[in-house]
């Protein structure tokens, strides 16, 4: 955000101003000082307050380009002050305010600017801590009521505000598609205005031409001097103002910052890759032949089974040494995964052949540091589509979720431990889930309660181990003859034949109803 000259003087007691000679309205101001001898070379960012007499008398280009004169005389003549080459902004003050009564004003108005403009940019900048870019953008278009998007020097886009659409054919082709080809930009009108952006070096309010309504501002991302990237904000749910501009330079300024601190931290976002995975999985990309199309251009080299783990962190800067981890110590050697971030997690996409499986003793390394490290993971089921990526995020959220619920000591969980529950969690929305328990488990729970048995749990064991009966009694530490008793006496209890492994479905499944309900 910015000060002009003409914010100053908008701030000002209009009735101490004899005269106002602009030449420069937008010219920003960083400063104030006194106008002395000792002066030989003058800022163009700098107000300078001083005498009439002091500076009528100087000639040539060094000239302050923002001054206020003070002991101005009754007949004044500027003629010989105001030329197209010194393009100065001259403030002529009335007769009785002295210099330091001048200072103290304008100073008191920098004070009190530049503190109105470090209290948001102080909590902006907490808010977006550790976010990324995504998040950055969606504050953006909140801050300034328009939808907005970001781009790089490659004509990429890299994070757009979530408004899914609008009525403005450049925005949303842009939008869909996450990049722009040369008939795009022959197409639309949008290098002039970059080139303007550039140019001057601050946000600017630009038309495409007839036939497009909306206006849109354009700032240029710049990095140690460097362009970086363009941001853009359309004017679709509210007008412009001027305070849009200093906003949208802020903005800017933000996001600069944030891609200094990734180069600094020795990791980039492949910020395509990750508006890819949050517009999947945010239900904006749904078109399969899109989808297909930005996913190859991406190149990613996936294996044909693949697992997505979801890692959970508190705070932004612990990723660093995650990421470092886990390219350092693959899940899969040889095998290639791909890292990203959506709504405060970071997202593994890995795998592997086929005929392979991945084991607990494959991600136990990962375990091991996420122990260290107090954060937590879940992994999906396998999947082999792009396309089922939405589904696996969901998965993996919900093992976390209901392991935490199961077992909150570990660290990693696995949907396939915990897919029934996530599956009750689905049905019980719809209808009691105790409906869908076999009659027979529900007298057995009964029976154990009345009598103080445990013959629920053992038919359950006997139904893991597939009818092992051996198996069965190590499980439970009993001995193989009292274990035959038990199942002895369940299958008097129950109609079910529980030597039939057709039923063990029926029965494991309402096992795992009452254990749910019981959590």
């Amino acid at each position: 955000m910015i000060l002009r000259i003409k914010d100053i003087l908008e701030k000002l007691d209009e009735t101490i101003m004899r005269k106002v000679v602009l030449s420069e309205e937008n010219l920003t101001i960083r400063g104030v000082k006194l106008l002395t001898d000792h002066i030989t070379v003058f800022d163009a960012h700098i107000l300078y307050i001083g005498r009439y007499s002091e500076i009528s008398n100087i000639s040539g280009n060094n000239f302050p380009r923002n001054v206020f004169l003070v002991e101005c005389p009754f007949n004044l003549d500027i003629t010989h002050m105001v030329n197209e080459e010194r393009h100065a902004n001259l403030v002529y003050i009335q007769p009785g305010i002295t210099t330091e009564e001048l200072l103290n004003d304008v100073t008191d108005i920098l004070v009190d600017q530049y503190s109105l403009i470090e209290r948001p940019a102080a909590l902006f900048n907490t808010i977006i801590q550790g976010r990324g870019l995504p998040y950055i953008i969606d504050i953006a278009s909140e801050l300034l009521g328009n939808p907005v998007m970001l781009g790089d020097n490659n004509h990429r886009l890299l994070a757009a505000s979530d408004f899914k659409e609008v009525d403005d054919l450049p925005w949303m082709e842009y939008r869909n598609i996450g990049f722009t080809t040369y008939e795009y930009t022959q197409k639309y009108n949008f290098k002039q205005w970059i080139e303007k952006t550039v140019q001057n070096k601050k946000a600017v309010i630009g038309s495409l031409g007839e036939g497009y309504k909306y206006r849109r501002i354009f700032c240029a991302i710049r990095l140690e001097r460097r362009i970086v990237g363009h941001f853009a904000v359309l004017e679709y749910n509210r007008l412009f103002t001027e305070k849009d501009l200093e906003i949208t330079e802020f903005i800017c300024d933000v996001i600069a910052n944030e891609i200094k601190n990734n180069q600094s931290s020795g990791f980039q976002y492949d910020w395509l890759a990750n508006r890819f995975i949050s517009d999947l999985i945010q239900g904006s990309l749904t078109e399969p032949e899109l989808i297909t199309d930005r996913a190859k251009r991406l190149k990613w080299k996936l294996p044909d089974k693949k697992y997505l783990i979801i890692i959970k962190y508190n705070h932004y800067s612990e990723t660093f040494s995650l990421i470092s981890f886990i390219r350092e110590s693959k899940l899969f050697k040889g095998s290639h995964g791909e890292l990203m971030f959506h709504d405060n997690h970071l997202i593994y996409i890995t795998g592997c052949n086929q005929s392979q499986y991945l084991t607990n003793e494959d991600i136990q390394p990962i375990t091991d540091y996420l122990k260290q490290m107090h954060m937590s993971a879940g992994v999906s089921q396998s999947f082999s589509e792009i396309l089922e990526i939405p589904q696996a995020y969901e998965q993996a959220l919900a093992a976390i979720r209901l392991g935490k619920k199961e077992a909150a000591e570990l660290c990693i969980y696995r949907y396939e431990d915990y897919g029934i529950y996530d599956m009750l969690d689905r049905i019980k929305e719809q209808k009691d889930l105790i409906h869908y328990c076999h009659p027979d488990i529900l007298r057995l729970k009964e029976y154990d309660e009345n009598h103080k048995t445990d013959y629920l749990k053992s038919l359950y064991t006997y139904i893991i181990n597939m009818g092992n009966l051996v198996a069965s009694a190590d499980d439970l530490f009993i001995h193989r003859n009292t274990m035959n008793y038990r199942l002895s006496k369940i299958q008097e209890l129950i109609s079910v034949d529980i030597y039939n492994r057709d039923c063990y479905m029926t029965l494991y499944f309402s096992y795992k109803i009452l254990e749910y309900i019981s959590k």
